[in-house]
């Protein structure tokens, strides 16, 4: 994880003066399936934080990909939609830990997805045969469903 510390303080660098006697500052990391996110923080160029920063519209922070490390600005919107995607995606880990402990069925994932009985069987054999790793399951549950839409 430092790395992508790393790759964020950079990146907030990168901007220099931001505003008329303010930069960025890397502000609290969130991590989610597939990315980091950081908020933006203003602070005064002498790297304090204001106690009423400027009013200024745009990006309220950045994501950096897990895999490619490639970096994203997001505006609020952006990120609602990262969140609900993320809360999707623990939805569905958490229904699929209940398969796999055979207290659920598939019901709810084949109606949700719409997805046939061949790919309910491929699911159910990832999480049967798989190391119970949130982000392999997520990855793989995804590509089946990606591929039915």
């Amino acid at each position: 994880m430092q790395e992508y510390e790393k790759i964020a303080q950079g990146y907030v660098e990168s901007f220099g003066e931001v505003l008329p006697g303010f930069k960025f500052r890397v502000g609290e990391q969130r991590e989610f399936v597939w990315k980091y996110y950081y908020d933006f923080v203003f602070v005064a160029l002498n790297g304090k934080v204001p106690e009423e920063p400027p009013l200024a519209g745009g990006a309220c922070g950045f994501t950096i990909d897990k895999g490619t490390k490639e970096i994203e600005m997001l505006t609020f919107s952006d990120l609602e939609t990262l969140k609900e995607k993320e809360e999707e995606l623990t939805e569905i880990y958490l229904r699929v830990t209940d398969i796999k402990n055979e207290s659920k069925s598939f019901s709810w994932l084949k109606s949700k997805y719409d997805l046939t009985s061949k790919e309910l069987l491929r699911i159910k054999k990832i999480i049967m045969v798989s190391e119970f790793d949130r982000k392999t399951i997520i990855e793989e549950i995804e590509n089946i469903i990606a591929t039915n839409r």
